[in-house]
């Protein structure tokens, strides 16, 4: 199988301690024809001098040094010079196993999909095991979102890392990743699912996904939480704008579970902010985001009432149900 170019965007800031990793897992790919592009957000350590370091031994390396923008600037900066026919994003914490490019690319070639996902594992150190696939899957755009949304299967997520996209996908449908945003990936990767054609899935675990105490997603409750609201939000006037009903109920069904996790998350934080203010706006929002879309929505009786009563009487206690 000829090998073409897969270009490897790996956005930079405040990772010293892991970088070196994460860089020497991309460049010992036995996938070998790759472009490397590390983008440097403005890191105030030493990881701009690691990258450096690395361009001067490998001229598959390229380096972008740029202003502190965030995680989506950072990413769309290096799809801006990606060469590649395809991509993959690996975040600088991270790793990935010797044939994560290979095996991605296999399976995306095989099935003739345009986007290949594979499994994960979680990390707290350096010592993941790669693990050779057992199952393949072939779906269509809307069976993965379904996939995503009820997600039953290890890896079908909507983050951006574990996958390779043709790059067209980002530039015909000019998809890129909104700044100033978290859940960045929630924005974007049901843009790009249903963007192409087919998605073809392998159980193979060669994404090793770091757990960091600091990271914004493990540390105490942020407001910028509520980002993910604006993202499901405009997932769901996606799908309206382009008739998919069923991908519409699916997106509905996430935006509404977020506000119950995001209240509870909110009703048990240590806050340096007004708690009480900050519960009223979400259920202001819930309510509207809730008379807004449910009179187009075709959910059950069961669902509809479970989040009606929410509206009138919230507690944590509904994330319990959840479950």
């Amino acid at each position: 199988m000829t090998e073409e170019l897969i270009s490897v965007v790996v956005p930079i800031y405040k990772v010293e301690k892991f970088l070196p990793i994460c860089i020497e897992s991309i460049i010992r790919q036995s996938h070998r024809n790759l472009e490397l592009i590390l983008v440097d957000d403005g890191s105030p350590d030493s990881c701009p001098s690691i990258c450096e370091k690395y361009k001067q031994v490998d001229s598959r390396i390229k380096v972008i040094h740029k202003k502190n923008g965030g995680l989506s600037d950072a990413r769309n900066a290096g799809l801006k010079i990606a060469e590649g026919k395809w991509i993959t994003f690996i975040d600088s914490d991270d790793y990935v196993g010797i044939d994560f490019l290979k095996e991605l690319y296999r399976v995306a070639v095989v099935n003739e999909t345009d986007i290949s996902v594979c499994d994960y594992s979680t990390v707290l150190n350096n010592h993941g095991l790669e693990k050779r696939g057992t199952l393949e899957l072939e779906l269509s755009n809307i069976e993965c979102l379904e996939s995503m949304y009820h997600p039953k299967i290890h890896g079908m997520e909507f983050v951006a890392w574990g996958k390779l996209y043709k790059t067209t996908l980002f530039e015909k449908k000019n998809i890129e990743y909104p700044v100033g945003k978290i859940h960045e990936d929630i924005f974007t990767t049901y843009k790009l699912i249903y963007a192409a054609s087919k998605i073809a899935y392998s159980n193979y675990i060669g994404y090793f996904y770091r757990i960091r105490k600091d990271s914004i997603m493990t540390s105490d409750f942020n407001l910028k939480r509520l980002d993910v609201l604006d993202a499901r939000a405009g997932a769901c006037d996606f799908f309206l704008g382009k008739g998919e009903i069923n991908a519409f109920e699916l997106a509905l069904n996430a935006y509404l579970r977020d506000f119950i996790i995001l209240y509870s998350e909110l009703s048990e934080c240590k806050a340096d902010f007004n708690l009480n203010k900050e519960k009223k706006r979400l259920m202001q929002r819930y309510n509207a985001a809730f008379k807004k879309y449910i009179k187009m929505s075709n959910m059950d009786i069961k669902h509809r009432m479970f989040y009606k009563m929410f509206a009138v009487v919230p507690s944590k206690l509904y994330r319990k149900i959840l479950r």
